[in-house]
């Protein structure tokens, strides 16, 4: 079967996987949607001198050898996590689901981007989720990002009526926007320096966009916060720099989350006397459990928000290059892999 990998630096390759080879308690899935996300465009970019998994971790299904669980049925669409919590261990039980420490034991193979896919019995458990009626599949993708941004909001304790700002307007920083807009924001602010995302951003989710390459967004946040600074600023860059501007943007008392991965070795010039004084709060937030992603397939369900916007391309298979190349470049904001 067929499967895109990275192999070169900076190339990915269509290539061929063996079969999945199910044991009696394991599901077999045949791809249907699978979105692309920056971490692909970080493998490609880094390639790869043995190819054994295939790209994609945003993958929706359809059942094709049930597991003996009995939970699913051949024909069924599934949304399934990429990885599942041991459940077990001190941080599970701690509610800490994404420090797990045996998080990547158990997930499927070879990835997403594959024609068919493993899915282990313990996956296939807790961590599949039956796509709601009326939900497309395309739609039901964007589960494990948005579960991502459900877990960061959560992380940032954004409550109904709090002022959100979200630096960064790609598709994460999007759909965060999106995401506290169902969640009860009481106002969104948006920061980026791409026209067409913050005009997609303020079309559909944000109250207000700041062009940050021409625009003052202290200015453009105290105007809207009455000099305070957000209750909750998530940032989507994975910049030192912008994380330094958005603790610069919180109110006394609110959230930062470092929400977005940065190059090892990133570091802050932090005035500690003003986490102090000021006691806001700085956090980080990394992946999503089943937990979130079940949230978000409800905020997709909900009706609350129009997703659709996010997805502004899609490709077969076998152009999965260009997929790649739409995220990388900023053509649009997220690119799906349909089979």
């Amino acid at each position: 079967m067929k499967g895109a990998a990275a192999g070169q630096p900076g190339v990915v390759s269509i290539v061929d996987f063996p079969e999945p080879s199910a044991g009696s308690g394991d599901m077999v899935i045949s791809s249907l949607v699978c979105g692309i996300c920056a971490t692909d465009i970080k493998l490609v970019q880094k390639g790869s001198k043995e190819i054994r998994y295939a790209l994609g971790h945003e993958l929706v299904g359809e059942v094709i050898r049930e597991p003996q669980n009995g939970k699913w049925k051949i024909g069924q669409h599934v949304a399934v996590a990429p990885y599942l919590p041991c459940g077990e261990c001190f941080y599970c039980k701690h509610g800490q689901y994404t420090l797990c420490s045996n998080l990547y034991n158990v997930s499927y193979a070879p990835g997403g981007l594959a024609e068919r896919v493993l899915v282990p019995s313990a996956l296939s458990e807790r961590g599949t989720f039956e796509v709601p009626a009326g939900l497309s599949d395309e739609m039901a993708a964007l589960a494990e990002p948005l579960g991502c941004v459900v877990k960061g909001l959560e992380d940032a304790h954004l409550q109904p009526g709090d002022t959100l700002l979200v630096i960064g307007d790609g598709p994460m920083g999007l759909l965060t926007a999106a995401a506290g807009k169902c969640m009860g924001a009481g106002q969104i602010i948006v920061a980026g320096m791409t026209g067409h995302r913050l005009i997609t951003g303020l079309r559909y989710y944000a109250d207000k966009t700041v062009d940050v390459s021409v625009e003052n967004l202290r200015k453009a946040v105290d105007e809207r916060t009455e000099k305070r600074g957000a209750d909750v600023v998530l940032v989507a860059v994975s910049s030192g720099e912008a994380l330094e501007n958005g603790i610069a943007m919180v109110r006394p008392g609110g959230w930062v989350n470092a929400f977005a991965g940065v190059p090892e070795g990133t570091t802050l010039d932090l005035d500690v006397r003003k986490v102090h004084y000021q006691q806001y709060h700085l956090t980080g937030s990394f992946g999503t459990a089943p937990i979130h992603m079940a949230t978000a397939l409800k905020l997709l369900k909900s009706g609350k928000v129009d997703f659709s916007p996010i997805v502004t391309a899609r490709y077969p298979l076998i152009n999965v290059a260009e997929a790649i190349s739409h995220v990388e470049n900023r053509i649009g904001l997220k690119a799906m892999v349909t089979f």
